[in-house]
């Protein structure tokens, strides 16, 4: 082959290989996999998300699904309604704006503001009618009110496979001790109960929330909210998480 000709095809696949690399690198840095560190979370395993997500939010300025792992890792309520709110605003189409929506609606309905909780509701099914959100068992419209029917027994937690599954609780305390959150739990515990202490942060002030029970229907999680209120004396609520 005449040497010219040679350079030219080698120049050739040299110039595809650069492409190649380039489109993959593209690939890579416009799609970070927001669920696989979501279910690291879920695990238990935040510590390792919260140590990536600096790179994350330098790599991927301004991507919602960074954003909605910023808003999940964040503790301070406030700060982390802010987040999910800039996710609404700013990028309505992304994927991730319903789960903020619903996030957002999570967080006003445990700290007792209903009907702000309401108002993000209902604009999630008028914006996102067909999310899983809007359309699983029309979320939170019951939760105020537990039904006492049969007494059912605490069912594990189903395996979060979409970012869309939701799971329900019964919170049955919340204190701005520790100590006092702890001792129900233990109490709890002591039953035979799943318990969880979920802490949140609100101008500045701590409040721990006691949560037993997991489910995935809301109507059993109701059944158990009646129980747990007659059995402990409590006032209950069923919170989707």
């Amino acid at each position: 082959m005449n040497p010219r000709t040679l350079l030219g095809v080698c120049f050739i696949l040299l110039s595809l290989c650069l492409s190649m690399v380039s489109f993959a690198q593209t690939q890579q840095a416009g799609e970070p996999d927001i669920l696989k560190r979501l279910e690291l979370i879920e695990k238990g395993q935040s510590d390792v998300v919260r140590t990536e997500l600096p790179t994350l939010m330098t790599n991927f300025q301004n991507h919602p699904g960074v954003l909605y792992l910023q808003g999940v890792l964040t503790t301070d309520g406030n700060e982390a309604t802010k987040i999910y709110q800039s996710i609404v605003d700013n990028f309505p189409r992304s994927e991730w704006a319903d789960d903020a929506l619903f996030k957002l609606y999570q967080y006003y309905y445990s700290i007792g503001l209903y009907k702000t909780a309401d108002q993000k509701l209902e604009q999630l099914k008028r914006d996102y009618p067909y999310s899983t959100y809007a359309t699983n068992q029309k979320v939170a419209e019951e939760t105020k009110t537990p039904a006492p029917i049969e007494t059912p027994t605490p069912v594990s937690r189903p395996g979060k496979g979409a970012k869309s599954t939701i799971v329900y609780t019964v919170q049955a305390g919340t204190f701005s001790v520790l100590q006092n959150a702890e001792e129900l739990r233990s109490r709890f515990e002591k039953e035979g109960y799943v318990s969880h202490i979920f802490t949140i942060v609100n101008n500045g002030k701590k409040f721990h929330k006691v949560w037993v029970g997991e489910f995935g229907k809301q109507d059993e999680a109701r059944r158990f909210s009646a129980q747990i209120k007659k059995k402990f004396h409590l006032d209950t609520i069923v919170v989707p998480r």
